[in-house]
């Protein structure tokens, strides 16, 4: 029961948080800009700004989650975003503009995915990874709550308004929900210095743990550089191609329905594979997607098959990235580990938009696909090594 109220609970806060402090620009950007008279590109540069401080205060939450456990970091989070949704409501140029963004990394950092990740680890033990993917599946609603939500809070409010009404829910919603509403529990005693709690074991085995850090970085973050990164440019992608706008809107809101495929299958199969299986499978889907897009130069099969190769990838190791660590690493050096990953992952996820914007518009669809797929490959070879290091399992 405790298990289901967490799932509930963090579910319902997690959608509100991630589409009160991140997801609401796609539908204010215009009116921001207008505004404050800056191009849309410095609107978007606004997320970027929140994806760094995040991938800088991610580290820093390890030794907390140890001490004092995920739930009071998610509470301090929803409460700290509230003074940034406010400042930006309030923002009159690009300083104070980019410092909102600034307040909402460090608030991000402590109450969006990561933390949710950690609480479910700590609750669940065991049960983890299914906890997990169920709270991922729920997650894949925030876009078709948010937007709606706040295209209609900013007609009924503007978006200065929004903003203020935002800033109050995640204080006064999210911020009691995880402090009252999320099960107490003694935080285990570890050692969050290292990904492994054993102080005794041998130089061998501590290099062989951070060589699976590391391979786990590479594959997510490759994966991720290019899934985030195509979150932008898409439909301009499509466009590349000659495709109409109207298909090409189309096109891109329908990534959306196959990665919530991806995750429910990958869910109702949750005791039959783990998230290096899950992850293994994803990076093989990548490739062959991206050469049947540059190959089938925007036919529309070749469209078609892209948006069911890339749509399952995505959505599949979007759950890989939250439970691979589950498969070398146990729930109590979990928060140590994910906190870890936090800095290089947010970072890359901060370049990706910008950088494949910039390359699709200079050098066209090609070298943009070309890239692509080489982070792609990269990924996979990644998840190939990491499975040849999994645990050899008891028994």
């Amino acid at each position: 029961m405790p298990v289901l109220r967490s799932i509930i609970v963090l579910s319902i806060t997690q959608i509100i948080a991630w589409g009160a402090m991140f997801m609401f620009v796609s539908v204010t950007a215009a009116g921001i800009a207008d505004d404050l008279l800056l191009r849309p590109s410095a609107i978007y540069l606004g997320p970027t700004v929140m994806l760094v401080a995040m991938a800088f205060c991610s580290p820093l939450l390890a030794p907390v989650y140890a001490r004092h456990g995920a739930r009071l970091v998610l509470a301090f989070g929803s409460a700290a975003a509230a003074p940034g949704l406010w400042l930006l409501a309030g923002a009159g140029g690009p300083v104070s503009y980019f410092a909102a963004w600034g307040i909402l990394g460090l608030a991000g950092a402590a109450a969006l995915t990561t933390s949710a990740q950690v609480f479910l680890t700590e609750i669940a033990g065991e049960g983890a990874r299914r906890a997990i993917g169920a709270q991922m599946l729920a997650m894949a609603l925030a876009p078709t709550i948010a937007w709606p939500v706040t295209t209609f809070c900013e007609a009924a409010l503007g978006w200065r308004g929004t903003f203020v009404l935002y800033g109050a829910v995640m204080l006064l919603v999210c911020a009691p929900l995880h402090f009252f509403a999320l099960p107490r529990r003694e935080p285990p005693k570890r050692n969050p210095r290292v990904p492994n709690s054993n102080q005794s074991a041998s130089p061998a085995a501590v290099r062989r743990q951070w060589r699976v850090v590391a391979l786990i970085t590479a594959a997510v973050a490759l994966n991720g550089f290019v899934t985030w990164g195509f979150q932008l440019v898409v439909i301009d992608l499509f466009r590349s191609f000659a495709v109409p706008g109207y298909l090409a809107v189309g096109f891109g809101s329908a990534i959306g329905f196959i990665q919530l495929s991806a995750r429910l299958f990958d869910f109702l199969g949750g005791n039959r594979w783990d998230g290096l299986t899950t992850g293994l499978v994803a990076a093989a889907i990548m490739p062959p997607a991206l050469l049947a897009l540059a190959l089938g130069e925007g036919a529309e099969w070749s469209i078609i098959l892209f948006l069911v190769l890339y749509g399952l990838s995505s959505g599949a190791m979007s759950v890989s990235r939250a439970t691979m660590p589950l498969v070398f690493f146990s729930s109590a050096e979990y928060g140590a580990v994910v906190a870890r990953l936090g800095l290089p992952l947010n970072l890359a996820f901060a370049a990706a938009p910008p950088f494949f914007s910039f390359l699709l518009g200079e050098a066209g669809n090609r070298w943009t696909l070309a890239f692509a797929l080489l982070c792609s490959l990269g990924a996979l070879a990644s998840m190939a090594l990491l499975s040849r290091m999994r645990p050899a399992k008891p028994g």
